[in-house]
């Protein structure tokens, strides 16, 4: 078999912690893989893993092996991504990833006209309010928000947001209009947050009056769509993207509160793995996007 097949394999196997998990990803048998991987350390004369009755841990030499794998799998992709691709006519596979209201609002319109433009391409869109390990999980562009985004990658900055906190007038009516960041500790917050429990950190205030509030709300959910027809139900208050309501608000069906506290705008990213120079269908699909982009209310 051929090293940069066995490397492959022992990459698999150590991102997915276990020969099982790996051969599973891979469509072989455990044996297999662990002969594959076995043959590598015989050929080096090095144990890569620790194995246990539960799950293989890299050694030192291993993970020096896996960095510099990881690398040079990397370069090889790029490579015949490279040269698959016609100077003229671009075709193959991308695969996407972005969070649930902009990628159902935004992102999938777009990806149909864009294979339509391209017939020779495929696009795998993933929508998950999960950050996803793009290249562990194989991701091509990752469509991502948020002042604390990782572009260490590689991103493009495609546009930016307003935050606002909105309610229904028929929940202020109710309960009262806050007037400070404070006042939200009498309130009903609509928590977005991808673990199980009923917190999440609201941003407020720019500059150096940047502050971050930690909110407790009796509704909380891991799909980021929720808050937003939860307040429009009159269940609470929510803190979204202004494009994500402003057809609400223009429609009164949503109000925004705490105006003089809004925090600064959110970007989104295009992050990818890969260098766009590199790979002519991720430039393309980004450039155009950025195009399309350009209009959101910002």
């Amino acid at each position: 078999m051929h090293p940069i097949s066995d490397m492959a394999v022992f990459v698999e196997v150590a991102r997915r912690g276990g020969f099982s998990a790996a051969a599973r990803r891979l469509g072989l048998a455990p044996s297999v893989v662990a002969d594959r991987v076995g043959g590598i350390e015989k050929r080096l004369g090095l144990r890569l893993l620790i194995r246990t009755t539960r799950r293989q841990a890299l050694t030192e030499a291993g993970t020096t092996y896996f960095n510099e794998a990881e690398s040079i799998l990397a370069s090889i992709a790029s490579l015949e991504a490279r040269l698959m691709e016609d100077s003229s006519t671009p075709r193959g596979t991308l695969r996407v990833t972005a969070p649930t209201p902009i990628g159902r609002q935004v992102i999938a319109p777009f990806v149909g006209g864009f294979v339509g433009r391209y017939p020779e391409l495929r696009v795998h869109l993933a929508l998950d309010d999960r950050y996803a390990d793009i290249v562990g999980e194989g991701f091509d562009i990752a469509i991502r928000g948020g002042p604390a985004v990782d572009t260490t990658l590689i991103g493009r900055r495609l546009f930016e947001t307003r935050r606002v906190v909105v309610a229904s007038p028929d929940y202020l009516d109710r309960h009262g209009r806050p007037d400070h960041p404070t006042d939200l500790a009498d309130h009903v917050c609509l928590v977005f947050n991808s673990e199980p429990h009923f917190q999440a950190e609201w941003r407020f205030g720019r500059g150096a009056d940047v502050r971050i509030l930690r909110v407790t709300g009796a509704l909380a959910t891991s799909n980021s769509e929720l808050p937003a027809a939860w307040a429009l139900a009159g269940r609470g208050l929510a803190q979204k993207s202004w494009w994500e309501v402003v057809r609400h608000i223009e429609a009164g069906r949503l109000v925004t509160v705490l105006d003089a506290f809004e925090p600064d705008p959110v970007p989104f990213f295009a992050i990818h793995p890969v260098s766009s120079a590199h790979s002519r269908k991720i430039a393309l699909f980004i450039n155009e996007l950025a195009g399309e982009l350009k209009d959101l209310p910002p």
